[in-house]
């Protein structure tokens, strides 16, 4: 067994993978915890979990953004859950080449992590989850037989990080690695709510004039820094790709296939960079992985995503263009459900799968 859950992470990001030899019973990860607003989905979601299973294999937490961070704070907070971690991967600025400083956000997590004692990179030993250029990708394999294979960053983007956290710091008058300064940060802190916005009728759509190039991609440091992840387990696979920028995502598959003597990746998911954003759904990667279900994890607030630009791009230019997929999202909104048309499903093949209605969330099993 082998499962992806996208819960509504709102904007943001928050996947629940089950996997195992009993469903009763499965090893779990985390990767990424949502905005702040929606940690009540999170809290429920372990909080049904019978007290003493509340252990997860590993917890993940991508990169710096709010929208996928900030779960995560809550979370190291809300001792009436009890949770076990074997495993927290996150680079903190410590894990950065030559850093002094890192941003507020990450720097209460790292405040949390040490003050709770939670295992911390332990893997890595306690040196920054990345890809070395020249260097094998570096592969782990955790209790209960999942792979977990690093696509990404390299040490090169982790360093370009330096600039922009040394301003968001300086903004905030925190110290790095003061745990006392990020603390007071945290509990003084009410940037949490995030206003949602009215949505226009959506524009016919033309795939064939979507899915051309543009000249605007994501070069965010901070997205480029993001763990980019390929998950193997009993001959089930998925790319899990967060928030990552396309050049970054498409070295690390590029190196894969040459580690592996291959022409084309095919896993079983695609969990796509950015919530489905057009400046990271790109032709730069999608013609080198092979799948049938194509992820997107968004509410459609505060950035319209996914992108019909990223939509379209899925279609042409995905490598299992010949045979029917599914875009599969963990709501359906304005934005996505323009896909829920079946002209435009015949002609691409394609199905769209939305959650039930009055509901949201996407468990997909592998």
């Amino acid at each position: 067994m082998f499962a992806i859950e996208m819960l509504p992470a709102g904007h943001g990001d928050f996947l629940w993978i089950e996997y195992g030899d009993d469903p009763a019973d499965p090893h779990r990860i985390l990767i990424d915890g949502g905005t702040g607003p929606t940690y009540d989905v999170l809290r429920a979601r372990i909080d049904a979990l019978p007290a003493g299973k509340r252990r997860f294999e590993l917890m993940v937490v991508t990169h710096i953004d709010a929208d996928h961070i900030e779960g995560m704070v809550r979370l190291l907070q809300d001792e009436r859950l009890q949770m076990e971690f074997a495993d927290v991967w996150f680079n903190g600025w410590r894990h950065l080449p030559t850093v002094d400083f890192g941003p507020e956000q990450g720097e209460v997590l790292s405040a949390l992590l040490l003050d709770k004692q939670i295992p911390w990179n332990k893997a890595t030993a306690d040196q920054a989850v990345c890809r070395a250029e020249g260097a094998p990708l570096p592969s782990f394999e955790l209790e209960g037989g999942m792979k977990l294979t690093v696509l990404g960053p390299t040490p090169a983007q982790l360093a370009n990080l330096q600039v922009v956290w040394r301003k968001e710091l300086e903004k905030e008058g925190l110290a790095p690695g003061s745990t006392r300064d990020a603390m007071d940060f945290l509990f003084k802190s009410k940037r949490l709510h995030i206003a949602g916005v009215e949505y226009g009728l959506p524009a016919p759509v033309d795939v064939n004039a979507l899915s051309q190039p543009d000249t605007d991609p994501d070069t965010s440091e901070p997205n480029a820094s993001r763990i980019t992840l390929m998950a193997e387990y009993e001959g089930k696979s998925a790319i899990l790709s967060g928030d990552c920028v396309a050049p970054v995502l498409a070295g690390g598959i590029r190196q894969l296939l040459t580690e592996r003597g291959q022409d084309m990746i095919h896993v079983d998911a695609f969990k796509l960079p950015h919530h489905g954003s057009r400046r990271n759904v790109r032709e730069d990667f999608l013609p080198l992985v092979q799948t049938s279900r194509y992820l997107f994890s968004s509410n459609g607030a505060y950035f319209n995503h996914p992108d019909q630009e990223a939509v379209a791009r899925v279609l042409v230019q995905g490598a299992d263009g010949d045979n029917d997929r599914e875009l599969l999202f963990n709501y359906r909104t304005e934005q996505n459900e323009v896909w829920d048309d079946p002209a435009l499903g015949q002609e691409w093949k394609y199905t769209p799968v939305y959650p039930q209605p009055g509901t949201f969330g996407m468990r997909v099993d592998l």
